[in-house]
């Protein structure tokens, strides 16, 4: 009996094949230029603002790198700043500023939307060369704001010049706009219809020819951005006197319904713009000797 024949046993042998391929690392473009902003200052005045006194003109500076790629001409905008036509707010209460390229406040500076005379530009030429700028910061006077810290942010963009044509921003970068507003108080008195300032200057309020008693007023005006308070000291001690009669005769001042007696001087509280009336009121003067009779009123207005 013969043996079967063994079977054949086929074995398919199944191979993985690793493909492999070696692709260039990816890197940085090199037919632009990096530019990036190394500083900029905070914009602020080096001294507070006052409403009275003028304008602030600062300068501030601005700094950008060469980080690599082909040498490249720049363009540097500076926008209108977070709260909108360069405006700094300190709650409802608003101080505009601009900003310029030159001290002369010839040329203001702008972003992209605007012309690019209006922007600063740069040539660099190889890695790390940098460029600085100096440019202006602006608030004009008369802007009689409560008093208080102001502010605002804008942001510095960098943008490359292609064929005469912006790209970017390339880089950006904000910039606090701060000032401080200092309390002020201008003030003026118009006695017998003589208007002057009241820094320095004196007047004769004269009432007259007395029988027994009597007075007079005259006007104060003042203009602030912050509350103020008013003081008044007499020479004699609240008393009009005279050659012949030093003790003299007494009187009384009254403020927009507030009177007081000047024995050791007093003040009153006020605050805003306003107009006041200072009256005097007089002691009854029958038993007084006759006589020209006088005291200095001193008026300080003092901002708080």
């Amino acid at each position: 009996m013969t043996s079967p024949a063994p079977f054949a046993h086929h074995y398919l042998a199944a191979m993985m094949l690793a493909l492999l391929a070696a692709l260039p690392a990816a890197g940085k473009s090199s037919d632009h230029c990096e530019i990036s902003i190394d500083s900029v200052d905070r914009i602020e005045p080096d001294d507070d603002y006052d409403p009275y006194q003028g304008a602030n003109l600062s300068y501030h500076r601005l700094e950008i790198e060469h980080d690599d790629g082909p040498a490249c001409t720049v363009l540097i905008g500076i926008d209108e700043g977070q709260n909108g036509t360069r405006v700094m707010e300190n709650g409802q209460n608003r101080l505009v500023y601009d900003l310029y390229k030159d001290s002369g406040r010839s040329q203001r500076i702008n972003d992209i939307g605007g012309s690019q005379s209006g922007m600063l530009t740069a040539t660099l030429s190889d890695k790390s060369d940098e460029a600085s700028f100096t440019f202006y910061s602006y608030i004009p006077p008369g802007q009689v704001v409560n008093k208080g810290t102001y502010t605002d942010r804008v942001t510095v963009n960098v943008y490359e010049l292609r064929n005469g044509v912006p790209v970017g921003p390339i880089d950006s970068r904000s910039a606090q706009v701060r000032a401080k507003v200092r309390e002020v108080v201008s003030a003026s008195v118009t006695v017998n219809g003589v208007t002057r300032t009241l820094s320095g200057s004196s007047g004769v309020l004269d009432m007259g020819e007395l029988s027994r008693t009597g007075g007079g007023a005259f006007e104060l005006r003042v203009a602030g951005n912050s509350d103020y308070d008013l003081s008044l000291s007499s020479e004699n001690a609240g008393r009009l006197v005279s050659a012949d009669n030093p003790d003299g005769i007494g009187y009384s001042v009254s403020v927009g319904g507030r009177t007081s007696r000047l024995t050791r001087g007093t003040s009153f509280s006020l605050g805003g713009n306003g107009t006041y009336t200072v009256a005097v009121q007089v002691d009854d003067v029958s038993r007084a000797l006759a006589g020209t009779y006088s005291d200095n009123l001193i008026l300080i207005i003092s901002a708080r």
